[in-house]
């Protein structure tokens, strides 16, 4: 019975903990897949932010695979972006920094990015070809 008792107790310490954390945290994301190139070649390794224009949300972001595809997460497990307009910022990883250490993307496309995307609701498909 002192098991049950315990089972019981934790299984209302998880719910209040989801309760406390937001039922439906997902609610109000969109999905966000697409695919990154660079010089017409696939960029591997490269991290994806999209960071919303209105200043209450939270921004999202992505890393690239092999063939240059990618996926915003929200959180670590929480796939997805805010729906509205985006300022987007693309960093490659160790590989494509030149011999100084400089990132060898152009910094139009980081560091002073011009990028901006709307997400819109559902699932959006935004590939870059820089």
């Amino acid at each position: 019975m002192r098991t049950m008792t315990h089972a019981t107790r934790g299984l209302t310490l998880v719910a209040g903990c989801l309760l406390l954390a937001g039922c439906g945290s997902e609610d109000g994301l969109a999905r966000v897949r697409g695919r990154v190139t660079f010089n017409g070649e696939p960029l591997e390794g490269a991290i994806v932010q999209f960071e919303p224009v209105a200043k209450e949300g939270s921004p999202s972001a992505g890393k690239t695979d092999a063939q240059g595809r990618y996926e915003l997460m929200h959180t670590f497990d929480t796939p997805g972006a805010l729906p509205g307009e985006h300022v987007v910022t693309i960093r490659t990883a160790d590989a494509y920094y030149d011999e100084a250490g400089r990132e060898r993307i152009p910094a139009k496309y980081n560091a002073q990015t011009e990028l901006k995307r709307t997400v819109e609701p559902g699932r959006n498909t935004i590939d870059f070809d820089l």
